[in-house]
């Protein structure tokens, strides 16, 4: 809507003519008429002076994407939140990095488990079982943890 369409539709809803608005503002009726045609536009204080009498602010006199109490009008832009993509990425990189020790600790176990006749110990035996059992369980809960997006 542009300045003249907007003090004609406010001057309408005021019940005003153009003669008694232009008396208001001391202009012409001329004046009034040109403004509403959007042939020229009113002065700085001629809009002061409207923004006042219509109770509206300039800014929805002046703008033409502002509503009627002078706020503008925004495109709705659908954006993720830069936070959200932040702990995605920092979540992504935890799980990346924090896979690794259980499939490490998994892959040593299996080698010593394989490799028992040589380690002869009891001890070192039940430590790589029970290191491979840990590893195979941490490797469960992060898998589990991405599936489910814990």
């Amino acid at each position: 809507m542009t300045i003249g369409e907007k003090i004609s539709k406010l001057r309408k809803e005021n019940n005003y003519t153009q003669e008694q608005l232009a008396e208001i503002l001391n202009v012409s009726r001329q004046s009034v008429s040109k403004w509403e045609t959007d042939l020229t536009y009113p002065e700085t204080e001629k809009i002061i002076a409207l923004s006042k009498l219509f109770e509206c602010s300039a800014d929805y006199l002046l703008k033409d994407d502002a509503d009627e109490s002078g706020r503008e009008i925004k495109l709705k832009i659908v954006e993720v939140d830069s936070s959200e993509k932040n702990r995605e990425y920092i979540n992504s990189l935890l799980l990346t990095y924090l896979s690794f020790p259980p499939l490490f600790g998994f892959i040593v176990a299996f080698f010593a488990v394989k490799n028992a006749d040589r380690i002869g110990s009891k001890k070192m035996k039940v430590l790589s079982f029970v290191g491979m059992a840990v590893s195979l369980i941490l490797t469960a809960l992060m898998v589990i943890g991405i599936i489910f997006e814990l």
